[in-house]
């Protein structure tokens, strides 16, 4: 069983924009559509059981929208597991909102999640499109947690794309409640990197992420298998560590 907790989708007209302005830009394929039903599709071919869904909004004027169109969605299909307004938890996106984590303005945000036992899982690192400024540096998320030993994180792309000594030098020595997710990295890390990097973590604080429609998740799932982890450290990553994070009982 396998449980994708890095997924994203979108309205057709904003998949239109923002997958285009994607190619462009990144000068990458990009193997989705951002639909829902695309997403299904992908997921029956990669055995994929759950995708959690995140929204992803870059005005504050976007997020109720967004977050009642991806709600709606994972109503439709069973499948889909909602993150926003009312469900399992808050994405966060420091490039996109340009915000610290560890600004005191997001200890509001964070309180309020340990209060109500969600989980919030955050793009870390460094931006695909290498914009100057890094927002969720490894460092600044492991200054946040100090405060909030209790949150649920779940910290995108292996804690840090593209700034993997800083999650080693950071993040490794985090509460048990900090997990990271796989989304995405195998296009900056060479298998040899990953497999290391998951040992260092512990894999039993590591969950699969694909990062669709950046990636299918049949294919994010291969990358994992031929890590040569084992089987019991491929279960962790693939369900039980998000299986026990959603409380899911499948």
């Amino acid at each position: 069983m396998i449980i994708d907790f890095h997924t994203h989708i979108y309205p057709q007209a904003v998949a239109a924009k923002i997958l285009a302005a994607a190619k462009r830009k990144l000068k990458v394929a990009v193997p989705g559509t951002g639909g829902p039903d695309d997403l299904c599709r992908m997921m029956q071919e990669g055995k994929v059981s759950r995708s959690v869904l995140l929204p992803l909004a870059k005005g504050c004027h976007d997020v109720a929208g967004l977050n009642d169109w991806v709600q709606a969605a994972a109503l439709e299909n069973q499948e889909l597991v909602a993150f926003g307004r009312g469900v399992r938890g808050v994405k966060m996106m420091p490039l996109l909102q340009q915000v610290y984590p560890d600004d005191p303005r997001c200890q509001r945000l964070y309180q309020g999640l340990v209060e109500r036992d969600m989980i919030l899982i955050a793009h870390a690192g460094r931006d695909p499109l290498d914009r100057p400024e890094v927002f969720g540096t490894p460092e600044r998320f492991a200054a946040a947690l100090q405060s909030f030993p209790d949150l649920k994180v779940v910290l995108a792309h292996l804690g840090g794309l593209r700034m993997w000594d800083c999650v080693r030098r950071h993040l490794l020595p985090a509460g048990k409640n900090v997990f990271f997710d796989t989304a995405y990295v195998s296009f900056y890390m060479d298998p040899e990197e990953i497999a290391e990097l998951i040992i260092d973590i512990g894999p039993e604080r590591v969950i699969f992420g694909s990062d669709y429609p950046w990636e299918k998740p049949g294919r994010a799932a291969e990358i994992i298998r031929g890590l040569g982890l084992s089987g019991a450290e491929e279960e962790a990553i693939f369900f039980k560590n998000a299986a026990g994070l959603l409380d899911l009982r499948l």
